[in-house]
């Protein structure tokens, strides 16, 4: 689903044992064989298992047990068992946890959100913003992607999407819809997108033929106009609705009938609580 490389495992690790395990090595149990179990304390959608099943890997830990990401799992499930010795199972305990943890938060929550949505409108399209936090991009992609949902853009290099503050150079709105044929010319295997403001806007650039038209803010009940003469019209522009939406209000959003309902709130999903334990073998 998503690459890891050796060397970003290696750094999962590496950053909460920078060089030995103290506490392990002055008891002097290193040595012993022992296994580790993950436990769901909570109904879950599974999320970075994949990864830590790689990181017992680098670390002889034989896996016995795995839930792959993207699993619906109910309370008291088992997401991982595996075997090692207790020197290198104590080295990867908090960091997978903790990997886990944060992956399944936004898995599940990404999850709810569209069950909300598809209850109002089964049709929708539920896609994630860029406004992950710095740094995590790979395990939150991958976590949206568990939990059912698709990146908005994965960056600015792969698709058109045109900003108010792009227009403020480029000549206005007025112009861009004039240009718009010679614009679609220049990237013809790629969709126009236009973000607008306002009822008005909205109405011009479905006249226009944009691809998809992002409405940022809008209240539900213009946002329900837009949708309608967009239908009325044959350009076969696509709606989004973006702009604080979240498990309080997606319902009302999705059953305005738009086809993409763009959000961040996904990224900022609740940690899942995963119990660890580590004992002997035996």
């Amino acid at each position: 689903m998503i690459l890891f490389t050796e060397e970003k495992l290696e750094k999962i690790v590496g950053k909460d044992v920078p060089y030995f395990d103290f506490t392990t090595v002055i008891l002097g149990i290193g040595d012993k064989n022992g296994q580790i179990t993950y436990t769901a304390r909570h109904d879950m959608v599974s999320c970075g298992t994949e990864e830590v099943r790689n990181i017992f890997g680098k670390f002889n830990i034989k896996t016995n047990i795995f839930i792959p990401s993207g699993t619906f799992i109910q309370r008291g499930t088992i997401l991982l068992k595996a075997e090692g010795l207790a020197g290198v199972l104590h080295k990867v305990w908090k960091a997978t946890q903790n990997l886990l943890e944060y992956a399944c938060g936004i898995a599940t929550k990404t999850h709810k959100l569209i069950s909300l949505a598809q209850k109002a409108n089964p049709e929708v399209c539920v896609v994630t913003t860029r406004k992950h936090f710095p740094l995590t991009k790979k395990i939150s992609i991958k976590a949206i992607l568990s939990g059912g949902a698709m990146p908005h853009r994965l960056g600015l290099s792969e698709t058109v999407l045109v900003f108010g503050e792009h227009l403020n150079f480029y000549g206005g709105y007025e112009k861009f819809f004039k240009d718009l044929k010679e614009i679609k010319k220049q990237v013809p295997e790629k969709k126009i997108t236009i973000e607008v403001k306002d009822i008005e806007t909205a109405y011009k650039a479905i006249k226009a033929g944009v691809d998809i038209l992002q409405l940022d803010k809008l209240p539900v009940a213009k946002i329900k106009q837009v949708v309608e003469m967009a239908r009325q019209e044959t350009k076969g522009t696509k709606i989004a609705a973006a702009g604080g939406i979240n498990e309080t209000n997606i319902e009302e959003y999705a059953a305005t009938d738009v086809d993409i309902i763009v959000l961040s709130c996904a990224y900022f999903g609740k940690p899942a609580d995963i119990k660890v334990i580590l004992k002997p073998c035996g």
